[in-house]
């Protein structure tokens, strides 16, 4: 039998009765599709912010906003489209 052995600060094992959006607000970091007891998810390494969008805001104005790469924004966020209010992570400033 085997034991995994992880960093636990970059590792989270969600526990049972745990949504994605109570993962994502504790945490701050994204997690994609449905999240269910026993998954491990990986951890940024780098601190995220998770932010409410404006109107006309996009991948490509909230990269220049803070200062991240565009494709980097869009795969933290899981490619989903960008509207008014809608959650997005990008990095801390």
């Amino acid at each position: 039998m085997f034991t995994l052995i992880t960093d636990r600060s970059r590792y989270f094992k969600i526990k049972r009765g745990q949504s994605a959006g109570e993962v994502e607000t504790e945490l701050n970091t994204p997690v994609f599709g449905q999240a269910f007891a026993g998954m491990v998810v990986s951890v940024e390494a780098e601190r995220l912010v998770r932010i409410s969008a404006g109107v006309g805001d996009s991948y490509r104005t909230l990269a220049a906003k803070y200062g991240a790469d565009e494709n980097r924004l869009k795969r933290l966020n899981g490619g989903k489209p960008v509207y008014p209010t809608c959650k997005i992570f990008v990095p801390k400033k």
